[in-house]
């Protein structure tokens, strides 16, 4: 009971006293993120989540980096980050993760210093178009031989279809792996982890991304991405080109 009082009165501190509230510019762009992807931009960035605590239809979770050394509050309202603003660090308290809000295991090994330092992580979302080859099937006007007259008839030809998709990119160090939309997942595929792809030959320059991945064994994708300008290409089978974003940037620098 003691505690849970503790924890109330922390978040309403941090909320409801202007004097110690704290800018936090590297997360102010999650201001409005649904939770999920929200919790996920604060890993990528450094964060750890640590104690929780709800007042009225608000919940509030303290989170604190390591490396930074800062503790914000992100106050959760109807699902969606509704404010986030720098704390004291003595409301993180410095202590272990909340159970619960733990970074859960994952089969690549993240960097000690988080943030993309080359090598480092990197989480991006791209949206865009593309196309896809299908086939067409069309009624025709036809001279049947046999019956000595025109007739309908369906003449079958290949050709490209348009598509709009989402494209989920995450590296770390090294390694990384892609999460495609639904169109761009041949019907026939195999290698994928819920979705999830390993991409090989990954390199990363401060200008560019390039690497590879493997949907079968006659289909394996080239993507390329532009640091300046966010833009991604994906080159196969089925084409795809988009924007890449992970949050704000000044003019004339890198987009990440």
């Amino acid at each position: 009971m003691r505690r849970a009082l503790l924890l109330s009165l922390l978040a309403s501190t941090a909320v409801s006293v202007p004097a110690i509230a704290q800018s936090a510019p590297d997360v102010a762009d999650l201001v409005g993120a649904r939770g999920a992807g929200g919790e996920t931009q604060l890993l990528a960035r450094g964060y750890e989540a640590r104690q929780s605590n709800t007042v009225r239809d608000q919940r509030y979770t303290f989170w604190w980096n390591q490396r930074t050394g800062r503790c914000i509050s992100v106050a959760t309202t109807d699902g969606r980050y509704s404010a986030i603003i720098g704390v004291p660090a003595e409301n993180c308290d410095n202590g272990a993760p909340q159970d619960g809000y733990a970074p859960q295991p994952h089969s690549y090994e993240r960097p000690a210093e988080p943030g993309y330092r080359d090598p480092g992580s990197l989480v991006l979302v791209c949206y865009g178009a593309g196309t896809r080859p299908t086939v067409d099937v069309k009624p025709t006007y036809k001279w049947s031989t046999r019956n000595h007259k025109w007739e309908w008839g369906n003449e079958v030809g290949n050709t490209a279809q348009g598509f709009t998709s989402d494209v989920q990119i995450e590296l770390y160090g090294n390694q990384g792996r892609i999460h495609l939309g639904p169109k761009l997942v041949a019907p026939i595929h195999s290698g994928d982890d819920h979705g999830w792809w390993d991409l090989d030959n990954l390199v990363a320059t401060p200008d560019r991304i390039t690497a590879s991945y493997r949907i079968n064994g006659l289909n394996k994708p080239k993507l390329t991405i532009d640091r300046r300008s966010g833009r991604i290409t994906i080159n196969a089978i089925t084409n795809f080109s988009g924007q890449c974003d992970i949050g704000n940037w000044g003019a004339g620098q890198r987009r990440f």
